[in-house]
């Protein structure tokens, strides 16, 4: 996604984006993967009140067991730890952010999306743009479609808007500790959904009930491990 926009940077906004948190997966190389790693995972989970205790997850395959953690996961990816600060909830009322009201002027809270920023990004006419206003749409559509995994129709929480309003504090945010709680939370409720199906087929073995499923977040790094 990064190498599909930055191409548009000029040097002073390439310079600005390698800088950035993010600037560390233009050089990346990101393998597809096998779709049905994470499936087959999920499958030979061990699961134990004391392993989730331990925010860890474990596996059997064969015999040999394996185990991710956040450890393996920020040394992964390279990004910041630090204190987790939710940046999903919701405030009410306007963002107060003034990114937003310089980019957005004439779009409500409540109707601004992922959409409008990826538009703005593509606008023949963005060079119209500050520098550092343009490489922020970039982290931002990187951030909540690349790594979040959020849907183009999805709104941009206050919260996210707060912080893009302030360089020091977006490049000093513990991005590596926020992408772990929130993928390692989603891996685990979608383990328990496939937990339950597996059951509800063992159970139900004629039913012809399928199911599908997507894990939300930043799940190449789990793949990379394994």
């Amino acid at each position: 996604m990064i190498k599909k926009y930055f191409p548009r940077l000029t040097q002073s906004q390439r310079v600005l984006f390698e800088a950035s948190p993010f600037g560390i997966f233009l050089g990346m190389h990101i393998p597809h993967g096998d779709p049905l790693l994470v499936h087959m995972m999920m499958l030979h989970e061990i699961r134990s009140p004391q392993i989730f205790e331990m925010g860890r997850f474990l596996f059997d395959i064969q015999g040999i067991q394996l185990d991710f953690g956040e450890t393996e996961y920020i040394l992964i990816c390279g990004l910041k730890v630090g204190p987790y600060v939710d940046l999903l909830y919701d405030e009410k009322g306007q963002s107060n952010s003034q990114l937003r009201a310089r980019l957005f002027p004439d779009i409500s809270d409540s109707r601004l999306g992922l959409k409008d920023l990826e538009d703005w990004i593509m606008f023949p006419n963005y060079l119209a743009l500050q520098d550092e206003d343009y490489v922020m749409l970039i982290q931002l559509v990187f951030m909540l479609k690349g790594l979040h995994g959020q849907d183009v129709k999805t709104g941009i929480p206050a919260a996210v808007y707060k912080l893009a309003n302030n360089i020091d504090a977006w490049n000093r945010f513990a991005w590596g500790t926020y992408f772990w709680k929130y993928t390692s939370r989603m891996m685990r409720g979608m383990f328990e959904k496939i937990e339950e199906f597996r059951e509800f087929k063992q159970a139900n073995p004629e039913s012809k009930k399928g199911h599908k499923y997507t894990v939300p977040g930043f799940m190449l790094l789990f793949k990379v491990t394994f």
